[in-house]
């Protein structure tokens, strides 16, 4: 049988699929702590507040890829059984990303309570 070379059909789907991942942001660009008009309303007690509110959403009660003691099971399973189980490393991947995604924007709210605490000089009194 003759079948057509798959190289140029190949590069052609890799090429398409790539053209969007350009535009995606791989890494995170620092943020510039401009406050919203609600914020910049509130008074030093209620940021002092709102600080003190938003500060336990910062906290990640996922544990480490080596103090997960699933991640060494299922390294250990893969080895022993099936391939299959490396998947949860993709799986704990995911979740660090979901965790990530909320951390981050409460990071940079958080900054920015901060810098207009700063600016009120709230800490003078």
């Amino acid at each position: 049988m003759n079948l057509p070379n798959p190289r140029p059909l190949l590069l052609t789907i890799l090429l398409i699929q790539t053209l969007p991942l350009q535009a995606v942001e791989l890494f995170r660009q620092p943020v510039s702590p401009a406050p919203f008009p609600s914020e910049e309303a509130m008074s030093c007690f209620e940021l002092e507040r709102e600080i003190a509110n938003i500060i336990p959403l910062t906290y990640s009660y996922k544990p480490g890829f080596y103090e997960n003691p699933y991640q060494g099971a299922a390294v250990m399973a893969g080895t022993i059984y099936s391939p299959a189980y490396y998947l949860y490393s993709v799986y704990d991947y995911y979740l660090d990303y979901r965790e990530n995604s909320r951390i981050i924007p409460t990071k940079e709210r958080l900054e920015r309570l901060r810098q207009l605490k700063a600016e009120k000089h709230c800490f003078e009194s």
